[in-house]
């Protein structure tokens, strides 16, 4: 039984754009037939199997809409369908914590450092278990197509509907459970979300406080500096003038040495050059009296010479010993100024002393800061990076869920579709055998040229091309239903024989058209239209 709320549908056997229904019944008559088993055989014979009916079915699907979905179930849900989800981590439990724990800050330091791997943790598989449920995406696909062809069932149907075994509630209740863990999911997602705002706004809050205090305490150190500064220049300014006055005392002092030097060294140097004139006037004079045969004036002249040469020698050593008394003078002057300048520079940095001790505890006391900062970061990394995990894993899972159904805003209600197929029993003895042939396009006559005259009665199946792979496959499985499922099968051959076609004489007058209409275009010989129409007259 069915609620008045329930809205059924029948779906075509075949396309509703080719007005065909004398060659698809004649077809199906002629498929079924073509299927008998005629019985003989050479070594064993074999009985005739009896046509005992010939029905057109309508195999039970549910359309059920939530939250501009449609998932579609199979009637006989005789199967299950499980999708498989992470469980994320508790989002609640990490904001409890987090918000118990968010001040002040070294407790908030110590909740990230506890925390670090509480999204990264190996996540428990889950399951949720459909009943019925056809996610497949080729039949999805397929039937949303094919449901646009549907047509209300308002009346008495030409159709035998068999009652499907799962009912509404059933599935009710299985999608209200799925709206809580898909709730349950987006709250969790949500609260993921919730906790990264959070955790950011936090720990920009802290960082913004360590920014300030560290602000705070450099400018507090600087003015300690400064007000220091006020004390230390003078005296370093004093320093700098007395250490000036010095060393231009001592510089000056060796300066007049080295002057006296320097002029000693300048006369000396003329007196070395005027003797060695003179040396050179003597030698001429010498050389020009021993031209002469003077020999008395000669070695008047070499005399001079070597007391000339004497006096210079003497002059050159006085010039060596001025020019080492000059390096030796120029070298005690460098020495006394670098002993003067670094007395200086003893006697200022002693003097800052308490700058430098006030400077190195505002950079210790900055670096503090910054030290605290960055692990304030460090801990907060793998903390968002979990939360992100986690928040890309719902987005997967959702993006799974949205993957059941079929995404139409216009679907609202629960509505039945009936799929149409035609059902064959044979029987032999107390054995029954079925056939069944799923929705189809009936050929059109454009291929009766092609095969007049090339094929027999076994290529009259080509007459019907299953519409849809997915819905064949659907169909086919009646079979196992029949073999396995004993309630099924007594509903199956309830309805089929309360509905046999055979023993409906308008389809059977539709039947003796269909076959006319398939010998014209060629489908079948004379010969086949012969036996068939016999075969015919003996189901009537």
């Amino acid at each position: 039984m069915f609620t008045s709320a329930i809205k059924r549908f029948s779906l075509p056997f075949s396309n509703q754009k080719t007005s065909a229904s004398g060659a698809e019944a004649a077809a199906v008559f002629a498929v079924a037939e073509l299927e008998r088993n005629k019985g003989g055989g050479l070594i064993t014979r074999l009985p005739e199997e009896k046509l005992v009916y010939l029905s057109k079915v309508g195999y039970p699907l549910w359309l059920f809409s939530r939250n501009d979905l449609g998932f579609v179930f199979d009637g006989f849900g005789d199967f299950s369908y499980s999708i498989s989800f992470l469980d994320v981590r508790s989002a609640k439990a990490f904001r409890e914590s987090l918000e118990a724990n968010s001040a002040p800050r070294e407790n908030y330091v110590t909740f990230l450092s506890d925390h670090d791997n509480y999204f990264q943790q190996p996540m428990k598989e889950k399951q949720f278990v459909f009943r019925g449920l056809i996610a497949d995406v080729d039949f999805k696909g397929e039937f949303n197509l094919y449901r646009r062809e549907a047509a209300e069932i308002t009346g008495q149907p030409n159709v035998a509907l068999l009652s499907p075994a799962l009912k509404e509630p059933a599935i009710s209740a299985m999608l209200s459970e799925f709206e809580k863990l898909q709730s349950g999911l987006r709250e969790e997602a949500e609260g993921l979300q919730e906790n990264t705002r959070l955790v950011n706004k936090i720990t920009s809050q802290y960082i913004t406080e360590l920014d300030y205090e560290a602000s705070a305490a450099r400018e507090e150190a600087d003015a300690k500096i400064r007000a220091q500064e006020e004390l230390v220049n003078p005296k370093i300014n004093k320093l700098n003038k007395d250490y000036k006055r010095k060393i231009k005392v001592v510089a000056e002092s060796f300066d007049k040495e080295l002057e006296r030097l320097q002029k000693q060294k300048a006369k000396t140097l003329k007196s070395i050059d005027n003797s060695e004139g003179k040396i050179k006037l003597y030698e001429h004079e010498g050389k020009a009296q021993a031209e002469k045969k003077h020999a008395i004036y000669e070695k008047r002249w070499k005399e001079k010479i070597n007391r000339t040469k004497k006096e210079l020698n003497g002059l050159k050593k006085e010039l060596k010993n001025i020019e080492s008394n000059v390096a030796k003078l120029s070298k005690q002057k460098t020495q006394e100024i670098s002993k003067l300048n670094f007395g200086l520079d003893a006697e200022t940095k002693f003097a800052r002393q308490p700058l430098l001790q006030l400077e190195a505890a505002r950079d210790a006391k900055t670096r503090v800061f910054k030290l605290e900062t960055e692990k304030l970061l460090k801990l907060e990394k793998p903390v968002l990076e979990g939360l992100n995990k986690c928040t890309k894993l719902s987005e997967t899972i959702k993006a799974s869920f949205g993957g059941l159904g079929i995404r139409d805003s216009t679907l609202k209600n629960s509505t039945l579709f009936f799929v149409p197929f035609y059902t064959v029993c044979y029987e032999v003895g107390l054995e029954r055998r079925y056939l069944f042939i799923p929705p189809s396009t009936v050929g059109s006559g454009d291929f009766s040229a092609k095969l007049k005259g090339a094929f027999g009665m076994s290529k009259i199946r080509d007459r019907l091309t299953p519409r849809f792979k997915t819905m064949t496959t659907q169909i086919y499985k009646v079979h196992g239903l029949t073999r396995q499922n004993s309630m099924f099968e007594s509903q199956l051959n309830g309805l089929a024989q309360k509905n046999n076609l055979l023993n409906n004489g308008m389809f059977m007058e539709t039947v003796e058209k269909g076959l006319v209409q398939l010998r014209s275009e060629g489908w079948l010989s004379n010969k086949e239209h012969q036996v068939l129409s016999s075969r015919l007259t003996v189901q009537r």
